[in-house]
């Protein structure tokens, strides 16, 4: 189900060569941002797609904060002198392993976990006011522990594995097709650019990548196994961040969504956005706004912006709602074929349909099934724009 199988059996000529051409050539393919310069997912994580339901893992890393139990007056966090029996929210006692060094709240006090009772979701620490620093009351119904790393005694037997769970994720390939078609005598009657046919083909191909790129940003992830239809699901639905502008963008909203995207610890590569929002982000940083040539899309000059040290490129992109802009970390996101094998290519291609009608008609179908794939949150969704 849904997968395009080629043989010697069909004849199948690749479109990539004129996909190519298109992307360079044709001013109004430019506006395509996502599929010219999301990478392609065998060459960013080094693994093709090779089944309709493409799955990957996300990474994890570990807890760099953990929140405290019960705190404030009459209990132990509260006592400078209390080193046992203090208590760890239950979600998060899995987190901690003996020999981490803790930071306390906002009273900038440091602790060593000595041992660890799981079940009663409490701690013992070696002691209060660790090094430098001052045992101090946590005078908080709960507070924020920050993890500065582990120490341990020297010489000590190694501390009990730890493992972090992954998260599995996935995504199902959609097959994108069109069918060219002309009749004989008009094929036959010739037309001063080349062949009749050729223009259809080439015609559907730019509609096809269209639509994939809209796919790429609007597309909502379902497999209908009764009516054997896949469709994938896009940026807006993959992405785990999101930034609510909720009115006029602004330098400082602008900022908000930024500084979201990069504590969620992702990379600003670029923004894609529709011609008005990219305008107006363009206004708001006029002093620093530059082109540049691409890396990825030979000779094209795109407009770039530096803001918080980051060189962050801005796509227009006419599929992109004008009431949002998507920060892109182009570590994290792509798209890609499916590829099952040596004779199995999802690559858009060309394949003759060969008419019963004595060659009245010259039909040629065009086909192409593609999957995006959104690791560790991808990117963040700045929504809410009014203005």
């Amino acid at each position: 189900m849904g997968r395009i199988i080629t043989t010697d059996v069909r004849e199948r000529e690749d479109l990539s060569d004129v996909i190519d051409v298109l992307l360079l050539k044709d001013d109004d393919m430019k506006f395509l941002s996502f599929v010219n310069f999301l990478p392609k997912i065998s060459d960013l994580f080094g693994k093709k797609v090779t089944a309709q339901k493409h799955e990957w893992i996300d990474d994890a890393a570990r807890a760099e904060s953990i929140t405290s139990g019960a705190s404030g007056a009459g209990v132990l966090w509260d006592a400078v002198g209390a080193t046992a029996d203090l208590t760890i929210a239950a979600a998060d006692t899995g987190k901690l392993r003996v020999g981490d060094v803790l930071l306390l709240g906002n009273l900038l006090e440091v602790v060593v976990v000595k041992s660890i009772n799981a079940a009663a979701n409490t701690i013992v620490v070696y002691g209060r006011g660790h090094g430098s620093t001052d045992g101090a009351a946590q005078g908080q119904p709960a507070f924020n522990i920050k993890i500065l790393g582990n120490a341990q005694a020297e010489n000590s037997d190694p501390i009990d594995s730890n493992a972090t769970t992954e998260t599995p994720r996935f995504n199902y390939t959609q097959i994108f097709e069109d069918v060219a078609a002309v009749s004989g005598t008009i094929r036959r009657s010739g037309m001063p650019g080349g062949d009749r046919q050729d223009f259809q083909v080439v015609k559907k191909l730019k509609e096809l990548l269209r639509s994939l790129n809209y796919a790429l940003i609007e597309g909502i992830r379902d497999l209908d196994t009764t009516n054997k239809v896949g469709t994938m699901g896009g940026l807006r639905e993959l992405f785990a961040n999101t930034s609510n502008v909720a009115g006029t963008l602004s330098v400082a909203k602008f900022y908000t969504a930024l500084v979201a995207h990069v504590n969620a610890g992702l990379y600003p590569s670029a923004i894609h956005a529709s011609p008005t929002v990219i305008a107006i982000i363009e206004q708001l940083f006029n002093t620093v706004v530059r082109t540049k040539p691409a890396d990825k899309v030979g000779g094209q000059s795109i407009t770039v912006i530096n803001a918080m040290g980051y060189e962050i490129q801005l796509h227009i992109d006419r599929h992109v709602r004008s009431t949002e802009f998507l920060i892109v970390d182009y570590n994290r996101c792509a798209y890609g074929e499916l590829n099952g094998g040596d004779h199995e290519s999802g690559a858009f291609a060309q394949y003759p349909l060969y008419d019963k009608r004595n060659g009245k008609q010259w039909a040629t179908q065009v086909l192409g099934e593609y999957v995006a794939r959104v690791s560790n949150g991808g990117g963040t969704r700045a929504y809410g724009i009014t203005g």
